[in-house]
């Protein structure tokens, strides 16, 4: 186990020297230096006047591209020549109205007025006409008058329904046994 440690420390001892002589040995290493060649300097500026493709633009002057007035003075100057120059006349141009033919016809609509000789002078739509007749007794009820459900007994209802059941078996063994007789 020391020794183990022991080789660890050597190791290590080691390794921290030889990072040492790289970085030492890093200041004569061959590093790319940029030479004057690569990088040309800008010495004339020349001008190529191709007439083919320049025919119609006129040249200007390097000097005259910012024409703004640089001095409180010069902008008066240039607003008076604003001024002093006449106006040249503009011409209304006669705007197409597209949507005139969009605009609404307004026209008042016909009123009909049909009168019936048999309604009264002095009609109002507010007044109640009253049809029903109005009884202010409440009338008695008389259980002699039998309207609605009779009593019937158990057995007539049991004979009703078996008779109903009979029927609809006979149905429909008889829907059962019909289409069997027919196919052949």
């Amino acid at each position: 186990m020391i020794t183990e440690l022991v080789m660890n420390r050597v190791r290590q001892l080691f390794l921290a020297l030889i990072g040492v002589l790289k970085r030492a040995m890093c200041c004569f290493s061959r590093r790319r230096k940029l030479s004057l060649g690569e990088c040309e300097v800008l010495n004339t500026v020349s001008v190529d006047r191709d007439q083919g493709r320049f025919k119609n633009v006129p040249e200007k002057d390097w000097n005259s591209w910012d024409d703004s007035p640089k001095t409180v003075e010069e902008h008066i100057e240039r607003y008076r020549e604003t001024l002093a120059q006449v106006p040249s006349p503009v011409e209304p141009k006669a705007e197409m109205d597209y949507f005139q033919d969009m605009a609404p016809q307004i026209s008042s609509q016909p009123k009909i007025c049909i009168a019936t000789d048999t309604e009264p002078s002095d009609f109002s739509r507010l007044t109640a006409k009253i049809d029903i007749p109005v009884v202010n007794e409440l009338e008695d009820w008389n259980e002699g008058d039998r309207h609605g459900w009779d009593d019937a007994d158990e057995t007539t209802t049991k004979q009703l329904i078996r008779e109903t059941r009979k029927e609809l078996r006979a149905q429909r063994y008889h829907n059962r046994h019909q289409p069997e007789a027919s196919y052949t």
